[in-house]
């Protein structure tokens, strides 16, 4: 077989059908302010994945004076130990120092509830996780209320406390739809994939089967929750003797998978994979920026991924 041809195979048998919620791990440090989160479900009254993204990247970039500019000037904040913070010069200080004392300090979001309570407030609950650049993640439970100023939302209460960890199934929960027989076609080429829960639902497998005209190859893909780097990862192995890790990140709609192949010559290839979801018995993939040892490989076409009917 040509290392073209086992870079398309390995790169089909790593399409990455796993969706989730980035976020939460153990209980934040004293007075480590959480921020506004996503959800993958939203409701209308949520705040935009596009305003909880900026949230996050202006909190992982460090960036005191941005992430006040997300609370009133009258902001009440009181951490899991009782310390209240009063105003958003308080909250900006608070937050540089935490920034200086804990350099790369990153942090994740999963919204659990949104409320409107009237046209110009809500109500937010979540869990916000802290991962410092060297120790263990930690997560609060957090509940904010929001205020309406103008054409923005500003934080004007936050409360946080303790929280214990979220299991690795809260984290893969969101992928329980794609339990069942899924097949798709590409050239000449069917795939299958079973997907089914293992080890107390903290891991999914999933059992590949691509056939070609003369050709069978087997692959077994697992996926589960990375608490060290706080995102969903799986690890793919081919009876070809290939074998492949990836990562993937919510995109609004989109899920963006980054993969990483050693194919069985000792070649390597990449890929970004886009998963978008149609409904609970179909999605579409598609594959770009795909490179083989290094060199620029053509983009694969989107195509549709179907149940197969009764495997649900």
């Amino acid at each position: 077989m040509k290392p073209a041809k086992l870079a398309l195979l390995t790169t089909l048998l790593a399409i990455s059908l796993a969706l989730a919620n980035a976020a939460s791990g153990a209980d934040a440090p004293p007075q480590q302010p959480a921020g506004e989160g996503k959800n993958q479900s939203s409701p209308p009254d949520q705040t935009t994945d596009d305003d909880a993204r900026k949230y996050e990247e202006a909190y992982n970039k460090g960036d005191a004076k941005s992430l006040a500019g997300y609370y009133s000037e009258d902001v009440d904040y009181v951490d899991q130990d009782g310390a209240e913070v009063k105003g958003r010069d308080a909250m900006q200080k608070l937050l540089a120092d935490n920034f200086q004392q804990n350099p790369g300090v990153k942090l994740a979001i999963t919204t659990e509830e949104v409320k409107q309570l009237t046209p110009d407030v809500k109500v937010s609950r979540g869990f916000a996780t802290v991962t410092p650049a060297s120790g263990a993640a930690t997560t609060t439970r957090y509940t904010l209320v929001k205020v309406k100023k103008g054409d923005h939302w500003e934080i004007s209460q936050m409360n946080e406390r303790e929280a214990p960890p979220l299991s690795a199934y809260a984290q893969l929960e969101a992928l329980e739809w794609l339990v069942g027989t899924w097949q798709d076609k590409i050239g000449n080429q069917t795939v299958q994939s079973k997907f089914n829960w293992a080890g107390d639902k903290n891991f999914l497998v999933r059992t590949i089967n691509v056939q070609g005209n003369e050709t069978s190859t087997d692959g077994w893909e697992i996926i589960g929750w990375d608490p060290v780097r706080q995102q969903i990862r799986s690890w793919i192995f081919d009876s070809n003797g290939g074998f492949g890790e990836s990562s993937w990140v919510n995109n609004g709609e989109d899920w963006l998978i980054r993969a990483s192949n050693v194919l069985p010559d000792g070649g390597r290839s990449t890929a970004e994979n886009v998963l978008t979801k149609v409904d609970d018995n179909k999605f579409t993939w598609e594959s770009q920026n795909r490179t083989l040892n290094g060199e620029p490989q053509p983009s694969l076409d989107k195509i549709e991924v179907q149940r197969v009917a009764g495997s649900q």
